[in-house]
């Protein structure tokens, strides 16, 4: 790739506080209201159960990028990945389990259900932070004190949900142990349904848990014994949003250095910056704690850019963003055989935690859906692992400057409650 490519990642954590500012003491002032413990999922906060969550994440971009799409706009979602590969740690044995854990950056059960604890937490903190703005905003409507006319109820959602699906007609069966476990766990729901009404049934599922923007999953499911799903959707405004009349037509230079013509938004405002030898990063918050980071050219360090941006005001032009992504087993299956995971996928795999049958992965998918505009930002991912009998015959798996008028990539992240940084969606726009 070349290196003027702008890195675009898409992580949605809650990162009040964690930025040095130009006499700040936090990124954009925001801070999360003290909730109720007992409203979230409980987290083991031993270092030694939920640190070290690995490199999934960073080897995952970089198995992705050294494949096509390197030159090509795309999104990936490595947290519903991982959290799909839970439900499928989750009803594993033996060394199908070890070798899947290791695979996903878990040293063990324990920690993998504090990762998801804290990712899930980080949803309720979301909605509840925007559940206070829509009461303040209905109160002040009946008062009429300050509530201006034509603002509108504040807006948005962060939601990570999960399913389990049976399908009768080829002899799916779930334990009852692991439908209790996937529950407690994960909230994941559990169905047991015909063949013939399994396609339909999973596709509304994925469309009703996307808010619409994944309209299905896939065209037929009825081959498959079971399925596990994970789907992840995120809708928030920029803190700081940018005027319609500001948006204007320009040239975007790609990665092969022609030009195409996008729409571009604009704004002068302060926001956390980062710049060194020629690499350059802007974290652009979103309202209720999440923040997105566009970076342009090579930074070895983003954490380090991350965590070491500056307040300053900065002159920002970005395109506007409509990206659909959709990564197979070529990929998703490739990427956990790289890192040492191969007896899921073959005679040998062991699920007998999940079901009485001899069941293997067959087939894992994801498809993700990013838009921005001048209002704010939607994200979506669905995941599915797709598992067949494992007798079956296996296929091979498949002022600042900052103007991203040329090849970038977006993080959109938040920070979980033990400070670490959870990518919810990672992608580039080349084109």
């Amino acid at each position: 790739m070349k290196k003027r490519l702008i890195s675009a990642l898409l992580i949605g954590l809650l990162m009040t506080g964690m930025f040095v500012g130009c006499g700040n003491s936090g990124a954009g002032g925001n801070t999360t209201p003290v909730k109720d413990p007992t409203e979230h999922k409980n987290v083991n906060t031993n270092v030694e159960v939920i640190g070290g969550m690995g490199d999934f994440d960073s080897e995952l971009i970089k198995f992705l990028e050294t494949k096509d799409y390197a030159n090509q706009n795309y999104m990936i979602s490595p947290t519903s990945y991982k959290a799909a590969l839970c439900l499928a740690i989750a009803g594993a044995n033996g060394d199908t389990k070890e070798e899947l854990l290791k695979a996903a950056g878990f040293e063990n059960e324990e920690q993998m259900n504090n990762w998801y604890s804290l990712v899930y937490n980080s949803t309720v903190d979301f909605n509840e932070w925007l559940a206070g703005d829509q009461k303040e905003v209905e109160e002040a409507k009946k008062n009429d004190d300050y509530y201006i006319d034509g603002e509108g109820t504040p807006d948005g959602a962060f939601k990570i949900v999960n399913s389990i699906w049976a399908n009768e007609s080829r002899g799916g069966e779930f334990k009852k142990e692991y439908i209790d476990k996937v529950a407690k766990n994960y909230d994941a729901t559990a169905a047991s349904l015909p063949g013939e009404k399994l396609t339909d049934s999973v596709n509304s599922w994925v469309n009703e848990s996307t808010n619409g923007q994944i309209e299905k999953l896939a065209d037929k499911l009825d081959d498959y014994k079971l399925i596990l799903a994970n789907a992840l959707y995120l809708r928030a405004p920029w803190m700081d949003e940018f005027e319609e009349y500001s948006t204007k037509e320009d040239e975007f230079k790609t990665f092969d250095g022609s030009k195409v013509k996008k729409d571009f938004m604009n704004q002068t405002n302060e926001f956390y910056y980062y710049e060194k030898d020629g690499g350059k990063l802007v974290i652009l918050p979103l309202k209720y704690g999440v923040k997105t980071a566009f970076v342009l050219g090579n930074i070895s360090d983003l954490d380090n850019a991350m965590k070491n941006a500056q307040r300053c005001t900065v002159d920002v032009k970005l395109p506007k963003m409509d990206i659909d992504s959709e990564f197979g087993s070529d990929t998703l299956i490739g990427y956990l055989n790289s890192r040492g995971a191969t007896s899921a996928f073959g005679a040998g795999a062991d699920f007998s935690e999940m079901t009485d049958d001899d069941v293997m992965i067959d087939e894992i998918i994801q498809k993700t859906k990013i838009k921005t505009d001048e209002e704010g930002l939607e994200a979506a991912a669905v995941t599915a692992i797709m598992m067949m009998e494992s007798a079956m015959e296996q296929e091979e798996p498949e002022i600042k400057e900052f103007h991203a008028d040329e090849p970038f990539k977006f993080i959109v992240y938040t920070e979980l409650e033990n400070s670490e940084n959870e990518i919810l969606f990672y992608g580039q726009m080349v084109e």
